[in-house]
């Protein structure tokens, strides 16, 4: 990899999340994560650069922070973002990661900030909304006018949670749509342990990354406990009809399609190769093996296949007892493709282990092509360029980089790749 451009953020070391419109970028930094994991509280004092850094990457070679967004949801954004250009509207939500999270400040109120975008670098505070719960992650639809949120409940056994919808057609005014279970084939429905979805250009597919649910139908039937959670044995990613709500049908329902088993609870992205659909997830954390990315076929979305996976040498079974006294080993945190149309590379977050570049082309057999490991925790999604190749993202510590692969690496994927061999 080769750096083109880089933005500390006032060196600050809270930096979690990116997300992007235009030739801008933005960057969650929230208190919480400030020194190793403070938690906020009244006792706890705002940083001056605590907020969503605004970035103007119009020049890559000299990215630079033009704003700071401090309003009461953006103030203690962590993973709670996500932004949308929908062409006649650009539209930036953000929202309070702590506030209603039984470990952080269940008594606060979870707090969405809702921005008009339209001129990427001044955004534009449109509402304050107050979610019913704490929400944990965002997806905007693809034209910008519904928010889908999983829940993190107060209480309740690990699987309790649902899925919020917020219609934002009118972005001042947002209207909450409901809170929805998933149902299944028998006609029953149940909750679930969300944590980021990604849907589809019509909204009709929800991709839902879950952990557990109160259906029994995830886990092989167990109970676990949230120490069993973390890596790639746990959970799994939910194929959701979301028909009945674009429909705008009466007592909706988000009708399950099918379950990848194991295909990776904290992020989902769709991928396409050869025009066969697909999702690649990752889990997180876990002891060694750890969490890595996952790649699923789903061409038959009722029986999805897991066709391959992309390891580091550390997220080897054999090397575990290597990595004992080093565990948990570093593990996925988000994980992107540079096309969902037309996908080749994957870009994989590995937290301390840094950015990992894989070529996807095979996806049976995904081979690690580039890496960039500044040296500190990189977490978040990853931005791909296609009219440069070039790559933004953002470490906790170091800030937000612009990154390109090198000419070498570049020729090496201008060549045809040859099929694995494996099944």
């Amino acid at each position: 990899m080769r750096i083109v451009g880089h933005e500390p953020i006032g060196d600050r070391k809270s930096n979690q999340q990116l997300v992007w419109i235009d030739h801008c970028a933005y960057v969650s930094g929230a208190p919480m994560l400030n020194g190793g994991g403070v938690k906020p509280g009244p006792d706890t004092p705002w940083e001056p650069t605590d907020g969503v850094a605004v970035i103007d990457v119009k020049n890559p070679a000299k990215p630079r922070q033009v704003g700071l967004l401090r309003e009461r949801g953006a103030l203690r954004t962590v993973e709670t973002m996500d932004a949308m250009d929908a062409g006649d509207r650009k539209i930036l939500a953000v929202g309070d990661y702590a506030a209603g999270n039984k470990d952080f400040s269940p008594d606060d109120p979870p707090v969405l900030n809702l921005y008009d975008v339209a001129d990427c670098a001044k955004p534009k505070l449109l509402a304050e909304y107050i979610w019913p719960e704490n929400v944990h992650t965002l997806t905007l639809s693809a034209d910008a006018k519904r928010i889908y949120a999983p829940s993190i409940a107060k209480s309740g056994p690990l699987g309790t949670g649902r899925i919020h919808v917020l219609d934002i057609s009118n972005p001042k005014k947002p209207r909450h749509v409901g809170a929805f279970q998933v149902t299944g084939a028998d006609g029953r429905s149940w909750d679930l342990l969300s944590h980021q979805m990604s849907v589809s250009p019509d909204q009709r597919r929800i991709y839902a990354g879950v952990v557990q649910t109160l259906g029994g139908d995830l886990n092989d039937g167990r109970k676990i406990e949230p120490a069993e959670a973390g890596g790639n044995e746990a959970g799994g990613i939910y194929i959701l009809d979301n028909s009945d709500i674009v429909d705008g049908k009466p007592d909706p329902k988000m009708r399950i399609v099918g379950t990848a088993y194991r295909g990776g609870w904290h992020s989902v992205m769709p991928a396409s190769f050869d025009g066969v659909p697909h999702l690649v997830g990752a889990s997180e954390n876990g002891r060694c093996p750890g969490a890595f990315p996952r790649i699923t076929n789903i061409a038959d979305e009722t029986k999805p296949k897991l066709v391959g996976e992309f390891r580091l040498s550390v997220n080897q079974l054999s090397n575990c007892d290597i990595n004992r006294k080093h565990d948990p080993v570093p593990s996925t945190h988000f994980a992107d493709v540079d096309n969902a149309e037309n996908s080749r590379l994957g870009l994989f977050n590995f937290q301390e282990a840094g950015l990992r570049i894989a070529d996807l082309r095979d996806p049976r057999d995904p081979q690690e092509i580039a890496y960039f490991r500044p040296g500190d925790t990189c977490t978040g999604h990853v931005r791909f360029v296609e009219a440069s190749d070039q790559m933004w993202l953002t470490c906790q510590m170091s800030g937000f980089w612009v990154l390109e692969l090198s000419p070498e690496v570049r020729a090496k994927l201008a060549q045809p790749r040859h099929p694995s061999r494996a099944p």
